[in-house]
């Protein structure tokens, strides 16, 4: 006679990634020995009571779902207890099966297992035992597998109990999700099968790996407050903090609009961080607008790249090196105590010392004659020194 027991089996599911239990309602065969009735105390833990996935085969879980490759080894490991109290010194022994159906009775001779074990256990022994899936064994898809135990002793190996581990095989070559990663990859990853975007950052798990090297799980591989697919649009480099390596983060570039992927913004020859401490702007090539490039201000001249006329002569530094070859870092080139602007304004020459006239009068004390003197074009020029500068007359 047998009697059937509600039992609870915890099947584990396991891969590389995590660990996932799911508890199984089981019907048990209890069976009557002798004159020694089946306890449904004695029975509610006994049977199979865990089983696990796991060998090289458990690729991960998702959704609940085991997923398992397709070419390699998977083990299905059944944890059994033995079935009836009787004697602290009875052994028993069990065929432990893995199979695609649930048969309720087993024989060996046409036995259509995809595993089985023969196993002995003293009274109420707990015991794993592994189930080996070929590699190959089952195709591509969704499975049902029954992990379940038979008692020989009864004559015709009636099963004791049974559960069921649902697992789906796939190829490592495959792209489930058809976002450019390898399935093998996504687990090696740490993304999902089934889901382009892991992360749902706005780039899919293939691009990242692949194209810009960042993080698939993750918004901001590189937490620099940039989400990755924001780093794409501005042409840096997801997984740098400094795309540009020029000390400025990228966020902060961002914010600032300067180019967090080119080190000098402007391309004035001054790198941007270089700007920010001589308070130019990173934006602009010249920034005072004087006609010369900051850079070269800085480098070539000495001037101020944030005043437009360095030595507050009348005269834009740009004016001073590009039209009259004064210097714009002396109000006075040729030392006569005329300011150069005033010396431009009177058509005198700035650039040479005052004339030994006899009159004891430097260069400014002779503006009428030398004006005089000007070529039609330097007379222009005047007038235009007189204009960008905004003097009129002897102002000076």
């Amino acid at each position: 006679m047998f009697k059937y027991a509600t039992l609870r089996v915890r099947v584990v599911f396991r891969s590389r990634r995590r660990v996932v239990t799911v508890v199984v309602a089981l019907v048990v065969a209890g069976l009557a020995v002798g004159a020694v009735p089946a306890a449904v105390g004695d029975d509610a833990d006994s049977g199979v009571v865990d089983v696990a996935v796991t060998g090289e085969g458990a690729a991960t879980v998702e959704n609940d779902q085991q997923f398992v490759w397709r070419d390699r080894q998977t083990d299905v490991v059944a944890t059994v207890v033995d079935y009836v109290r009787q004697s602290d010194s009875r052994y028993d022994t069990y065929w432990v099966r893995l199979t695609r159906d649930g048969d309720r009775e087993y024989q060996p001779r046409t036995d259509d297992s995809i595993a089985v074990e023969e196993v002995t256990l003293r009274e109420l022994e707990e015991r794993n035992v592994t189930l080996s899936v070929p590699s190959g064994e089952l195709s591509t898809g969704v499975h049902e597998l029954h992990v379940s135990m038979y008692e020989p002793s009864t004559g015709a190996n009636v099963r004791v109990n049974e559960t069921t581990v649902s697992v789906r095989v796939v190829k490592e070559s495959g792209d489930l999700d058809r976002d450019g990663l390898r399935n093998v990859d996504e687990v090696s990853e740490g993304t999902e099968l089934l889901t382009a975007d892991t992360d749902e950052d706005g780039l899919e798990d293939g691009v990242e790996v692949h194209v810009f090297g960042s993080d698939p799980t993750v918004v901001d591989t590189d937490d620099d407050g940039v989400p990755d697919a924001d780093e794409v649009q501005n042409a840096t480099a997801p997984d740098l903090v400094d795309t540009d390596d020029d000390s400025l983060v990228d966020l902060g570039e961002i914010l600032n609009r300067t180019s967090p992927s080119a080190e000098d913004t402007d391309l004035d020859g001054l790198p941007d961080p270089v700007e920010r401490e001589l308070g130019t702007d990173p934006r602009e090539r010249d920034t005072d607008g004087d006609g010369l490039a900051d850079a070269v201000e800085v480098g070539v001249y000495g001037t101020d790249p944030t005043a437009t006329d360095t030595d507050d002569d009348g005269l834009t530094d740009g004016e001073e090196v590009q039209r009259f070859g004064t210097d714009p870092t002396d109000a006075d080139t040729d030392g006569d105590g005329t300011p150069d602007g005033r010396e431009v304004l009177a058509g005198t020459d700035p650039t040479e010392a005052p004339t030994d006239d006899g009159d004891g009068g430097g260069d400014g004390s002779e503006s009428g004659a030398l004006f005089g003197a000007l070529t039609p074009v330097q007379e222009l020029g005047a007038v235009l020194a007189r204009v960008v500068t905004g003097m009129v007359g002897g102002g000076l």
